[in-house]
């Protein structure tokens, strides 16, 4: 289970990279507005080693004291959030707002935060936004913009982490949940000032959801306003029954607070120095290929900022090539069966398999046996393996283990902005 840090005011670089915790989320711009530069992030935990940073920004809501307040047009803009003056709800499935928020990564990526953090997300929740979203589909709308943001920064940078802050209900979704890489949930044990518990109904009902991104190999991080030693205690004591982390906040979020660190509570390595930072070099000659792609068309392409080709997917099946030998499938999609004459699924595709988990109103029970279709492939009629942000993954672990591939979809169609 990993501890996180929630810190939007009074951020002290030194302060956050000395606090004990894994996972740091952090207002990127100074209380004076300015952003916090490329040293000082390193100084905090960006790039490999040290704990996980991540850059906040509110998806859900624009904030009128932000540089790109006057890029909105007035049309865009929503009602005020009466809780936090100078924020107000936002069209967040126009244009213009993915436009805003894709420059805020780029700002991150570029001082070199270890990812992003995605707050306000359950804004679809609001009758505003349901009234207004395309469709009156709220819920689809903040899933769509968040997965284009996910494989937006991941093709810039494939270690490059989104996380999330609520929205649990989204996680039904499987392209939605393999498109984030975790989440804090705010109040899932007490309410949002921390003076009473939420009805264990309530909270019941999150945990269902928030299991399915646990199932899912996600880390899961509650954040509560409460205080005093037994009510620490005792989020702590339910956290920890959840199986996940949690994090003892300040109502204002100003500056560390230290009062849940438990003995021996220590930083843990985010990991990032064991992942590729760049993609492999595709080979120079590859002999043992086949001219054709393995479905029968000709529409073989390179994949573009990755190196190497495609893996296919062919009828349901996962078809890997293993440079200068022969084609093995490594798996069936999930939900349509196995393939007949299926071969032995291959070790490189399964160790990065996660069970897809079942829903919580129990109308999918999902598979229990890792395969290679879990969080990767998508049905090839419709998504295609790089649809989802973790096929970037699996083609650079197969590349490690020596394979190459040849992939076309059933449709012929590009995927992965390769136009």
């Amino acid at each position: 289970m990993k501890t996180g840090l929630y810190v939007l005011q009074g951020v002290d670089p030194a302060q956050v990279a000395a606090a004990p915790f894994d996972v740091k989320v952090v207002e990127i711009y100074d209380d004076n507005g300015r952003l916090f530069g490329s040293e000082q992030v390193r100084q905090m935990g960006g790039g490999p080693g040290g704990a996980l940073l991540l850059g906040y920004f509110s998806i859900g809501e624009a904030e009128n004291y932000r540089s790109y307040w006057s890029t909105i047009p007035k049309s865009a803009i929503g009602p005020v959030d009466p809780n936090w003056p100078g924020n107000y709800e936002v069209k967040y499935w126009t244009d213009e707002w993915k436009s805003v928020a894709k420059t805020e990564i780029d700002k991150m990526l570029a001082a070199g935060y270890d990812g992003a953090y995605f707050d306000v997300v359950d804004e679809f929740q609001l009758p505003w936004a349901e009234r207004n979203a395309p469709g009156g589909d709220a819920a689809g709308a903040m899933k769509i913009l968040i997965q284009d943001l996910s494989a937006y920064a991941k093709a810039k940078v494939p270690t490059f982490k989104i996380w999330v802050n609520g929205g649990e209900e989204l996680l039904t979704d499987r392209r939605y949940l393999a498109s984030i890489d975790g989440l804090f949930k705010e109040n899932l044990f007490y309410d949002s000032d921390g003076s009473a518990r939420r009805s264990t109904a309530a909270t019941r009902t999150s945990l269902d959801y928030l299991k399915l991104a646990q199932t899912a190999g996600k880390d899961v991080i509650a954040i509560e306003y409460v205080s005093g030693a037994a009510a620490i205690a005792d989020v702590q004591a339910k956290a920890d029954a959840a199986g996940m982390g949690s994090y003892i906040a300040r109502l204002d979020l100003k500056g560390v607070s230290l009062d849940g660190v438990r003995p021996g509570q220590v930083m843990h390595d985010d990991g990032l120095a064991q992942q590729p930072l760049a993609p492999s070099a595709p080979p120079a000659t590859d002999p043992g290929a086949d001219p054709n792609p393995v479905d029968g068309t000709s529409d073989d392409k390179p994949l573009a900022g990755i190196g190497g080709r495609f893996i296919a997917v062919l009828n349901g099946r996962a078809i890997l090539r293993r440079s200068g030998g022969d084609a093995v499938t490594a798996a069936g999609i999930v939900g349509s069966g196995p393939p007949a004459n299926q071969a032995a699924p291959d070790p490189a595709a399964v160790l990065l398999s996660v069970p897809e988990p079942p829903v919580p109103d129990g109308s999918s029970t999902g598979s229990t046996a890792p395969d290679a279709g879990d969080r990767i492939i998508g049905d090839a009629r419709t998504d295609g393996l790089l649809a989802q942000p973790d096929g970037a993954a699996l083609i650079r672990a197969l590349q490690g283990a020596g394979m190459e591939a040849d992939l076309t979809l059933l449709t012929g169609e590009d995927v992965f902005g390769m136009g």
